[in-house]
């Protein structure tokens, strides 16, 4: 290769290297920054926490059964109303009828016993009496009295014996009969049937109510409505009770409910994982209940478990100074006291006489757009705001070119 060549290859390098260094590094320090401004007034803020939820019943009750059975009856049906104690669900009742025969018959027989054994009483006790008399008149020997009194101890005893089991009889024969009156299931509250989830035949399953079966149907008040949400442990701090909000509802388009924050859940619905094993915390979420408001033509077009957005409006400030969040950077800084933690503070750049001159602000209400000034800046200081790799390259005293609105940099 000829030496000429060879030079303009390496010329042709350093060209193609100082054109990567300018891509990559930017401009000389001393360049001008082209960037954007907007001059700082006072405006309204408001602060919201969104998000997705969905409508529920004030009162709603899981209607249930505390005996296990085959349903063999259904007496209302989906989306009926009902009044409270309105016959629903009838299980069978078969075994239960047998079991209050058989407690019937103990009781019977624990009676008897019972008879027998007062008896018995009776007539140890004059028998007793009898023993007494004639051993204080020297006839009967000290042996036959104190058999006597031995005699009528253990006649007590087992007239004891005979009530207890009277009263046992009696306990087995109300719990056998509470148990059949439990197959006969009916309305605890008036309502609207929300959720019949049973059909004829099926076992009616009771207590657990994880299993089919446990939860017979959903009874709804359907003259109050809530929107149920769950919102973020990073928002939870800001919201309160009687916060107001508006809620919207996926089925009903273009229509807004407004409603106030009635229940905030002190505590999350899961227990935190343990992250001391270096796995990773998964965010917890608390519940909040909004009740809407409204007039009742409007609420009734509402039902249990649609789909809903909710925002609570959690502050509000009039007529603050404001700065666009896309202006704010934040800067490491370090903690007081020991200074072993790091802490972040917030800066922003304003435009003056043709440099970008450093402040660090003191905030208040941060919105997801602007964020309240409270100290740092002055209204009608123009504050650079973009674009954003030209907020990365400034720094206290960088020399800027202010862009027309709309504008960009060549």
């Amino acid at each position: 290769m000829k030496r000429s060549t060879k030079g303009s290859l390496a010329v042709a390098g350093v060209l193609v290297a100082c054109s990567l260094g300018w891509l990559l590094f930017g401009r000389p320090s001393g360049t001008e920054v082209a960037c954007s401004v907007e001059t700082i007034h006072r405006q309204d803020l408001q602060d919201s926490v969104v998000a997705n939820g969905e409508i529920q019943a004030k009162v709603r009750v899981n209607v249930g059964t505390s005996v296990n059975g085959e349903i063999k009856g259904i007496h209302v049906t989906d989306g009926q109303w009902v009044k409270a104690g309105d016959l629903l669900v009838t299980l069978d009742q078969e075994r239960l009828r047998q079991d209050r025969v058989r407690a019937g018959l103990s009781l019977d027989a624990a009676r008897q016993d019972l008879e027998n054994a007062q008896a018995t009483y009776e007539k140890g006790r004059k028998t007793l009496q009898r023993r007494k008399e004639l051993f204080g008149q020297g006839i009967v020997s000290s042996e036959d009295y104190l058999q006597e009194q031995l005699n009528l101890q253990n006649a007590t005893t087992q007239l004891e014996r005979a009530r207890v089991g009277v009263q046992q009889a009696e306990a087995a024969v109300a719990q056998a009969e509470d148990m059949l009156s439990k197959t006969v299931i009916r309305a605890p509250m008036s309502g609207q049937v929300t959720g019949l989830q049973v059909a004829k035949g099926e076992t009616a399953i009771a207590g657990q109510t994880n299993l089919a079966g446990a939860v017979l149907m959903v009874i709804s008040d359907l003259s109050e409505m809530m929107a149920d949400l769950k919102v973020g442990e990073l928002d939870i701090v800001k919201v309160k009770v009687g916060q107001p909000a508006e809620v919207s509802v996926d089925a009903l388009p273009g229509r807004i409910f407004r409603g106030q924050v009635v229940t905030v859940a002190s505590g999350t619905e899961r227990a935190a994982n343990n992250t001391f094993g270096g796995g990773m915390q998964e965010a917890q979420t608390y519940k909040v209940r909004i009740q809407l408001s409204g007039r009742s033509d409007e609420l009734q077009a509402l039902r249990p478990g649609m789909s809903a957005r909710i925002a609570i409006l959690t502050a509000e400030r009039k007529q603050v100074l404001a700065v666009p969040l896309a202006a704010i950077q934040e800067h490491d800084a370090k903690s007081p006291g020991l200074g072993l933690m790091t802490l972040s503070q917030n800066v922003v750049f304003v435009a003056r006489k043709g440099h970008a001159e450093e402040r660090t602000l003191r905030t208040g209400l941060s919105t997801r757009r602007a964020v309240e000034v409270l100290d740092g800046l002055t209204e009608g200081d123009q504050v650079i705001t973009g674009p954003i790799k030209a907020l990365s390259r400034l720094s206290n005293g960088s020399p800027v070119k202010i862009l027309p609105p709309g504008g960009s940099s060549s």
